[in-house]
């Protein structure tokens, strides 16, 4: 076996220049700017089959390039001019795992063959991490048998050059991909940078022009809060000149939120209500419909409600109606409310209702004053004929409607003429209003006591149950005036004749039963002394005394 000093001295032998040695340039020289070798790898191979030919004293090598996957190793690469036969025989050993064998030792193998040449094989492994990357297959000579037994060591200090050759160019091929890889990122990057650049510029370009729009209605916004404002001034001011001037003449304002069911009131409204005319104390619930309603007089509260009601519903646009609250002083007050619909929602139903409030005493007393007047006797107070029509009709329907009776009486003072002649017509006026006040305490709260002119009078009698009840009455009142009058410092006896008519029996309505009670009260004037007659049939004319 050859010494280290021989191993030596033979790899010089055969190595060739180190500037012509190609195989061997490093990696960053052996590339060329567009990623290609300046040199292919079977130009590589060739070189380095020759060398270890020559040195172990093979008749014909080649080198094959796998995958260094143990897994998986394929054939990859072989020298152009490789022997059929011995790219034959590195496919058997790759495709029959003989290559587990080789991994354990550390240079050439001999294997024979029958029939054939022995060859030798190495397994090429690269010097950066030791694994596999091809093999050489050498076809060994007649006279090459000892010499490639013998020098084991020499073929594998070869064989490992040429194993570091492929593995830089392997290195060499993985940064041209790292650097195509890199290419292609950076122009990825590059492209998505100019889309981020364009998309940032649209960005900006909406973002300006969202601001300019944002700009302009906060600006047309502006404008319309001033001019809501000047709006709402102008209305606050129009309002405190209408309150000033409504409260001028004695009108009340009043606001009802109907959404909220809360109601402003002006300080007059609340002073006509009975409330404190300052807001801080008015009671909290006079701001709702409840409490402003709970003031209203029990007679009237329907009435009102039924108005209200009728506007909150939309059937009438506004409305107006009287009622009495009290008046702090034991006695009521009228007031007369007018309320009106002033917003409405999309469904036509209101939000707003506003109104006045106004004392209307006076004018309901004047009213009452006038009507009473109109109904009654200036000098007795008694019902005067045009409302005796209006009782007589209503207790003559009742009776027609329960099935009772009803009575007219008609009265005629005798000798009131004589007094008034001799005693003056204010004597007569006194003497008239004693008699009055002296029937009124003699018929029954439901009967009305008339006076229908001069000295005649007129009594109706409802719900009675026949003539007896109807001459009681009327034996009750001769009795009341069986007492005499004081008339200008002394006394008078006046003398009634009265006449009654009975209903349905003498008439069923009031001209039969006046004329009845006349005829009666006409038979019992030709009687002396106090009499009355019930209306029968032989007082008509023609007719013989009963």
């Amino acid at each position: 076996m050859l010494q280290k000093t021989e191993i030596v001295a033979l790899l010089k032998e055969h190595a060739a220049p180190t500037e012509n040695r190609g195989d061997l340039v490093p990696c960053s020289e052996a590339c060329c700017a567009d990623g290609s070798s300046t040199e292919d790898l079977a130009a590589a191979l060739d070189r380095a089959v020759e060398r270890v030919r020559a040195l172990l004293g093979l008749r014909s090598a080649a080198v094959f390039l796998f995958d260094p996957d143990p897994d998986s190793p394929d054939v990859l690469a072989a020298p152009r001019d490789a022997l059929p036969e011995l790219e034959e025989v590195a496919r058997r050993l790759c495709e029959n795992g003989e290559l587990d064998a080789l991994r354990e030792r550390q240079g050439p193998v001999l294997h024979e063959r029958e029939g054939a040449s022995p060859v030798v094989v190495h397994l090429m492994r690269s010097p950066l991490h030791c694994r596999a990357v091809g093999v050489m297959v050498g076809e060994v000579g007649e006279d090459g048998r000892d010499i490639a037994c013998g020098r084991p060591a020499i073929g594998a200090a070869a064989l490992s050059e040429c194993a570091a050759v492929l593995e830089n160019c392997r290195l060499c091929r993985g940064l041209q991909q790292l650097e195509a890889e890199l290419v292609v990122r950076t122009t990825l990057l590059e492209s998505s940078l100019s889309e981020v650049q364009r998309f940032s510029l649209d960005l900006e370009g909406r973002v300006a022009e969202r601001t300019r729009e944002l700009t302009e209605a906060n600006e047309e916004l502006s404008r319309e809060i001033a001019d809501r404002m000047r709006a709402e001034e102008k209305y606050r001011s129009n309002e405190s000149m209408l309150r000033l001037a409504l409260e001028g003449v004695g009108e009340g304002l009043w606001l009802w939120d109907v959404r909220y069911d809360q109601v402003d009131l002006s300080p007059l409204s609340m002073e006509l209500l009975g409330c404190a005319s300052d807001p801080a104390t008015c009671p909290p619930e006079m701001r709702s419909r409840n409490g402003w309603e709970a003031l209203i007089h029990p007679d009237d509260v329907d009435r009102v409600r039924f108005k209200k009601n009728k506007c909150v519903e939309g059937s009438i646009q506004g409305y107006s109606v009287e009622y009495r609250i009290p008046d702090g002083a034991g006695g009521q007050r009228w007031i007369l409310e007018r309320g009106r619909v002033v917003l409405r929602d999309g469904r036509g139903l209101p939000i707003r209702i506003a109104g006045t409030h106004s004392d209307v005493t006076k004018r309901r007393e004047l009213e009452e004053q006038i009507r009473h007047q109109a109904n009654h006797d200036y000098l007795t107070g008694l019902p005067n004929r045009y409302l005796f029509s209006d009782r007589l009709s209503l207790a003559l329907a009742r009776a027609n409607r329960n099935g009772s009776m009803a009575a007219l009486v008609f009265i005629d003072m005798d000798n009131f003429k004589t007094v008034n002649d001799e005693y003056g017509h204010e004597a007569g006026d006194e003497l008239l209003k004693m008699m009055a006040d002296r029937m009124r305490g003699v018929f029954r709260e439901v009967d009305t006591v008339c006076r229908i002119g001069g000295d005649e009078f007129a009594v109706v009698l409802s719900d009675i149950c026949g003539r007896p009840d109807a001459e009681a009455a009327v034996e009750r009142l001769m009795d009341a005036f069986d007492a005499p009058f004081p008339v200008a410092g002394g006394e008078t006896l006046i003398r009634i004749s009265a006449g009654v008519s009975l209903f349905p029996d003498d008439g069923t309505d009031e001209q039969a039963l006046l004329r009845c009670a006349d005829m009666a009260m006409y038979r019992t004037k030709q009687k002396l002394g106090r009499s009355a007659c019930t209306f029968a049939q032989d007082i008509l004319p023609g007719k013989g005394a009963r």
